[in-house]
Parts: C-alpha cells; sequence; structure tokens
C-alpha cells in the first residue's frame, strides 16, 4: 500500500497538483509512514522526474520554480512528524556568480534545484569578489561552494577565489558550472568538480553531502 502512495506522490509532485499531493501526504502520515521514506521515495523521486523532464526540454524554468516551491510546502507540511534524529537539512551550499559576471539564470535553477531538494542555499548573488566568498564559507561554513561563470574573463577570478579559499583553509567542496568551463579548465583552476547543469551539480551535492 505504501508503494502505491509512493507512486502517487510522485505523479502529483510531476503535475504540480498541491492540493492532491498534500492530501496524500496526509493519507500516509496517517497510515503511519515514516517522514523519511516519504521525502525520499515520495518527493525526492517526484523532483527527480521534473528535472528529468527540464533536461529534456519539456519543462521549463516556470516548472521547475513550482517545483521548488511544491518541494518546501510538502516539507513543511511533514515537518511537525518529524522525530528529533530526522534529518530536515540536507546541508548548506553557499552560491554565487564571480566577479566580473552579472549572469545569474543557471545559478537561479541550481537555487531552486537544491532548496527543492532540502538544502540550506546561501546566495551572494552575481559579481561577487573572492574576499565575499571567503568572508561568508568562514561564517556558515558551507559543505559545498558553488562558483559560476558564463564569460570566460570572470573565469580567472573563479581560480583566484578557489586559491583564497584554499590558501585559509576553507575545506568545503568547491563545485563549478556555466558556459565558460568545461571539466579540464575546472580541474586546471582548482575545482573538486564540474556540473554540466542544475541536475547534475545536485547530483553532485548529494554525493558530496553523502546523500
Amino acid at each position: 500500500m505504501s508503494d502505491q502512495l509512493f507512486t502517487s506522490m510522485q505523479e502529483q509532485f510531476v503535475a504540480l497538483d498541491e492540493q492532491a499531493l498534500l492530501k496524500t501526504i496526509d493519507e500516509a502520515l496517517s497510515r503511519g509512514v515514516i517522514p523519511a521514506d516519504i521525502i525520499s521515495k515520495g518527493l525526492s523521486t517526484g523532483l527527480e522526474i521534473v528535472g528529468e523532464k527540464f533536461e529534456k526540454g519539456e519543462f521549463f524554468l516556470p516548472e521547475l520554480i513550482l517545483s521548488g516551491d511544491l518541494m518546501k510546502k510538502a516539507i513543511e507540511k511533514i515537518r511537525p512528524h518529524m522525530v528529533s534524529g530526522d534529518r530536515i537539512s540536507s546541508g548548506k551550499v553557499l552560491l554565487g556568480t564571480v566577479e566580473g559576471d552579472i549572469h545569474d539564470l543557471g545559478k537561479n535553477i541550481f537555487s531552486t534545484v537544491l532548496k527543492g531538494d532540502g538544502y540550506e542555499v546561501y546566495d551572494l548573488g552575481v559579481d561577487v569578489p573572492p574576499s565575499v566568498f571567503l568572508d561568508k564559507a568562514r561564517e556558515i561554513k558551507p559543505d559545498v561552494i558553488g562558483m559560476s561563470a558564463l564569460i570566460s574573463l570572470a573565469v580567472s577570478k573563479m581560480a583566484e577565489t578557489i586559491f583564497l579559499l584554499r590558501d585559509h583553509g576553507v575545506q568545503s567542496k568547491v563545485v563549478v558550472g556555466g558556459a565558460a568551463l568545461t571539466k579540464e579548465n575546472a580541474k586546471t583552476i582548482g575545482a573538486d568538480e564540474y556540473g554540466f547543469d542544475a541536475w547534475q551539480g545536485l547530483r553532485i551535492v548529494r554525493r558530496q553531502t553523502n546523500r
């Protein structure tokens, strides 16, 4: 019976049917389904399907934003039923478009996906100097730092930022992305990993946070 409920949640999530999804979550909770299973087997799987549709061009940014909002509402519905030790936050991620670049569409999509999957996201915005990345990283101690660069001139600032972080002992994993980068030059500038798009980035962040 739980499998049927999880399938319904997935279908309702992909349909972005908030009313039906929240009703199914209530039913699952009333039947004693644990919150962790609702999240992992119902909601997260639904979010992954939305991501696949986005990658295939079947869904677009509005649907992606709506799915992130839907995930947050679903988590809020579940939160009162979570006992001590249940994991609500998947981890902390610090994001920003590096100094010299003001493009933020890719970063914003990535932020939406991360929030929908339960991560605490701290978005520094665009044209972010290396020192700002460093100060915020020291303050919040993120699990992952994500940097974006769409123009090639910004790649040198990305390299400078990574060097500054490492020089000051910041141990957070650094994931980079954007049209100005490839997997090869991401390694050259000292990044831990390169994400081609938001969904590959999510898989990387999940791996880095042991999910």
